[in-house]
């Protein structure tokens, strides 16, 4: 058996921490708690799960605090989680094969995050790796990267599971989130004048709803090459998108989209939203192409991106096509969605 230490960094998260300590206490791993200034009873909750408390100065660097609490580590491979992220399922004797075989790379877990408004993202995200072949770099959005040149850089898949709460906020805390995040952004982007960094900025400024500052820094990401493998990238072309399209840019958006969708062919959110784009342009056949497209493809981040969003709009066409019996096949397939569930309720009211 590999020991393991997991490391968690945390401040003035008292409820999210002893959640997140109750779901790992009884694996046998160490767990190292980084306090960056707590005024709550934070410390008092960690003391019951582990003797191993850190402070650190907190200096607006997440990246400093990730790897002092690594530093405090009694074992070579690290487990990093967040305070609001909790075990769900986790598969040891295939983890430490998987260590195994790839102990030279950075291992991901599955994480699933829900917003205010419900929708579900999956995304994999690194945190298992020894310590003596990467560190974190970034002060924020931090990303595990190599120690040295000598190190080749690889990831694999790991069967732990977590689910991330981080969304569902206040919209005060959310608003107090985004704007930290994007302070210590914009201080870095001349450090990292990258596709990266002009993603992250982009995000932050969407999620403050500022769409014309998410565009422009959008823009300046994709103004790289881009590996459309990257999940980051995936995100980035797909939330460009829906930006053009809350700015009321759809056709932009469009034409955007036509140019670069061989390359993203894989990706169902991108064809659920190219689809969108020409369902919001009132081309509805080929919007039902690409909806139809969406279901058959097993890649996706939002939940429903190749299920029930797209049957549900493909109900709409064929309702509004005149072909009511299709356009009830379409909805059927949408399980419990609610808007689904309304538009059956419609037709039968009206049959």
């Amino acid at each position: 058996m590999i020991p393991i230490s997991v490391c968690i960094i945390t401040k003035n998260e008292a409820d999210k921490i002893d959640k997140c300590l109750s779901c790992i206490k009884e694996l046998p791993f160490e767990i190292v708690v980084v306090d960056t200034g707590s005024t709550d009873n934070t410390l008092e909750v960690v003391q019951k799960y582990t003797d191993r408390i850190y402070h650190f100065e907190w200096c607006d660097d997440f990246s400093k605090a990730r790897n002092f609490s690594i530093s405090k580590a009694s074992y070579d491979w690290i487990l990093v989680l967040d305070t609001d992220e909790y075990l769900q399922k986790i598969d040891l004797e295939e983890l430490y094969r998987q260590m195994e075989e790839h102990s030279g790379g950075i291992g991901r877990i599955l994480r699933s995050s829900e917003d205010p408004g419900g929708e579900i993202t999956l995304d994999r995200v690194e945190r298992l790796f020894n310590r003596n072949l990467y560190h974190y770099e970034r002060p924020i959005h931090e990303q595990v990267l190599p120690t040295g040149p000598d190190v080749k850089y690889s990831i694999y898949p790991v069967p732990i599971e977590v689910l991330h709460d981080g969304y569902i906020s206040t919209e005060t805390i959310s608003r107090e989130k985004a704007e930290r995040n994007l302070r210590i952004l914009l201080k870095s982007e001349h450090e990292y004048p990258d596709t990266y960094t002009y993603f992250q900025i982009g995000q932050s400024y969407y999620s403050m709803e500022e769409f014309e500052n998410a565009r422009k820094y959008y823009e300046k990401a994709l103004s790289f090459d881009l590996a459309p493998e990257a999940e980051y990238v995936q995100l980035l072309v797909v939330n460009y998108g829906y930006v053009l399209l809350r700015m009321k840019k759809a056709q932009e958006a469009l034409a955007f989209y036509e140019q670069i969708a061989p390359h993203f062919s894989f990706y169902a959110d991108f064809v659920f939203l190219y689809g969108y784009l020409y369902y919001n342009t009132e081309q509805y056949l080929k919007a039902a192409l690409q909806f139809i497209q969406a279901t058959q493809l097993s890649h996706y981040h939002v939940e429903g991106s190749n299920s029930f969003k797209p049957f549900f709009l493909l109900g709409i066409i064929y309702q509004m096509l005149g072909d009511p019996a299709l356009a009830r096949t379409f909805y059927e397939k949408c399980g419990n969605y609610a808007p689904a569930l309304e538009s059956l309720r419609e037709m039968d009211s009206q049959a």
